[in-house]
Formats: structure tokens, C-alpha cells, sequence
């Protein structure tokens, strides 16, 4: 892919994108959720996005700040957390389209919080149960 590097960022000639794109092994579904972003790093940034598009390996974001290719990214959708690499941003209308390969996911956050609060709470009397024998 063609691309001029400005700063961190690299930005990709849409045509060279649209060529990859058609190469995909996964289909994409379409769609427009609203979600959170962050640039993960020495100093993390957050911004808000929509999703685009996703498959079950890749997301398609458009955002209103540039993520620079190659970061890692974390994105939070609904109660679904997303960990993945920029794989291109270009800007697009009044923002930005970046591309993201999906390394890892984790569904249904709200309700693995629910059950770690539950699992904390129980082991709380068993400890002060042992604090109070070992201070005897």
C-alpha cells in the first residue's frame, strides 16, 4: 500500500484501501454503533467513534480524532470489549476512518463484573475470619 507518513500517522491512499479491502477472507456487516476509543500507550488517549462495519476479525471505525497505524487500541461496545491494531487511518469527512485488526475479545463485561464483585464479597468474611485467628 501507497501511503505518505505525517508525524505517527500514515495515511493511506483510499484507492490502495479499497484494493485490500476486496480481499478480505471474512464478509463484513454493516451497522453504526456508537462506541468508546482508546490509543493505547505510554499516554492514552480516548475519543468516541462509530463502528462502521465488522467481521468476526476486523472492525471498521469512524472517528473524530486519528489513530496512528500499528497502535494498540482498546473499544468498548456496549458491554463487549474490543483489543486491537490500527491497521489504517486516512481522514474522511470531518474525521476519520480507521481500520482495526480484532486480537482479542471480551463479551457480556457487565455481567463478569457482577460476578467478581460476588466471588470479592464472599472471600471478605473468610479473610477477616483469618486475620482474626492469626492475630490471636
Amino acid at each position: 500500500m501507497r501511503g505518505r507518513q505525517r508525524g505517527l500517522l500514515l495515511f493511506v491512499n483510499p484507492d490502495d484501501l479499497q484494493n485490500s479491502m476486496e480481499l478480505r477472507s471474512q464478509p463484513r456487516l454493516e451497522t453504526d454503533e456508537p462506541v468508546q476509543v482508546t490509543v493505547l500507550g505510554e499516554s492514552e488517549t480516548k475519543f468516541l467513534g462509530r463502528i462502521t462495519n465488522y467481521s468476526s476479525r476486523g472492525l471498521g471505525l469512524l472517528a473524530e480524532q486519528p489513530a496512528p497505524q500499528g497502535a494498540a487500541v482498546k473499544v468498548e461496545w456496549g458491554d463487549t470489549l474490543l483489543l486491537g491494531e490500527v491497521c489504517y487511518c486516512h481522514p474522511e469527512g470531518e474525521g476519520f476512518a480507521i481500520g482495526l485488526d480484532v486480537e482479542h475479545a471480551l463479551y457480556h463485561t457487565e455481567e463478569l463484573a457482577r460476578l467478581a464483585r460476588r466471588i470479592l464479597d464472599e472471600a471478605e468474611p473468610q479473610k477477616n475470619r483469618q486475620e482474626k485467628e492469626i492475630a490471636k
